[in-house]
């Protein structure tokens, strides 16, 4: 009688009613969204392997894309005479033309008709003077002011030649390269010429619309790799799912577990691809551009779309595991329990 007065005092809850549910905090549910990654290493490496590839092949199109258009605008505005770097340059052209040629000539002279050496007389060690060989110093400066036995003639007899001589091929290698600096523009429109990179307006116009449709198809196909790998990861753990849920795991929960380990998965992917991408371009270019590809990078640009691929890349990611996420809290558990995986 005691027992039955006891259950009878025990109050029933009101049919339909839900009862005080327990919320694991965030910092639990990131805890075990940690655990469920080291746990699933290889599954994490093939969603993260795919987001690399995605997130590098679009970083690298508008790094190198920015590059170009830098090297665009440093030609175009290098080109125009009225611009201050041109001019600058021709004027201190014609200022070393002006010193350099009584060094030659008086060189020039001296070469031609050197004066004869005394019979104990060294002559002059061209290498250990100047530091290099004849032949590499006509690969820096081009040709010599003289025939190089008369110039070793000459400074051996003459040792005053030889700070003329010094003096000469400093300025005439600052000559050279203040002409090749002239003839930059040229040289790097026949680069991108023969590189089949356009440099006319209309055409440069028509490559950023290819350069859209490229980017368009790398972040789909990028959604689409995350998305089937996100739904095979729940599809091989139905029972995991149903198990939680036996245990009390809200929806929101799982919701929560799986979006999480998609950020985790998306930020490490997604900066690791900005840097694999940045690398390749930068690469690139160089090779393809050599000293042209550092003339005026738009760090500005490239600031821009590092930040734009890293928003891009989180979000595909996070947004790809929505779906998976939702489908795996709607599930019955007594239907995820009797899924074979």
């Amino acid at each position: 009688m005691e027992i039955e007065n006891r259950k009878s005092k025990i109050e029933t809850p009101p049919a339909g009613r839900v009862q005080r549910q327990i919320t694991l905090p965030l910092r639990k549910a990131t805890e075990i969204a940690w655990k469920n990654i080291r746990m699933r290493l290889s599954r994490c490496l093939l969603v993260t392997s795919g987001i690399i590839l995605a997130l590098a092949f679009l970083m690298s199109i508008l790094a190198s894309d920015a590059m170009l258009e830098g090297m665009r605008q440093w030609m175009a505005g290098f080109n125009a005479e009225h611009s201050a770097e041109f001019r600058a340059l021709q004027q201190r052209r014609r200022e070393l033309e002006d010193r350099v040629q009584p060094l030659y000539e008086h060189l020039h002279l001296a070469a031609i008709a050197p004066p004869p050496l005394e019979a104990e007389q060294k002559k002059l060690d061209f290498a250990a003077t100047f530091g290099l060989s004849v032949a590499e110093l006509q690969r820096q400066v081009g040709a010599l002011p003289g025939p190089a036995d008369g110039l070793i003639t000459a400074m051996t007899a003459r040792p005053e030649l030889i700070e003329t001589m010094r003096q000469w091929i400093a300025i005439q290698g600052e000559l050279r390269a203040t002409i090749r600096r002239l003839n930059g523009p040229e040289e790097l429109r026949a680069l991108m010429q023969s590189s089949g990179v356009s440099t006319e307006p209309r055409a440069v116009a028509a490559d950023r619309i290819q350069t859209r449709w490229l980017v368009g198809l790398a972040l789909l196909v990028a959604f689409v790799g995350i998305l089937n790998a996100m739904l095979m990861s729940v599809t091989e753990r139905f029972r995991e799912i149903g198990t939680m849920k036996c245990l009390g795991a809200l929806d929101g929960f799982i919701v929560k577990l799986f979006v999480i380990e998609s950020l985790f998965q998306g930020i490490v992917g997604t900066l690791i691809g900005i840097a694999l991408g940045l690398a390749l371009s930068f690469i690139g270019q160089s090779i393809t551009y050599g000293r042209f590809a550092w003339m005026q990078v738009p760090w500005g640009s490239l600031a821009a779309a590092v930040g734009v691929c890293f928003l891009v890349g989180v979000a595909l990611t996070v947004a790809g595991a929505v779906y998976p996420a939702w489908q795996a809290a709607r599930m019955q558990p007594i239907e995820a329990m009797r899924v074979e995986t």
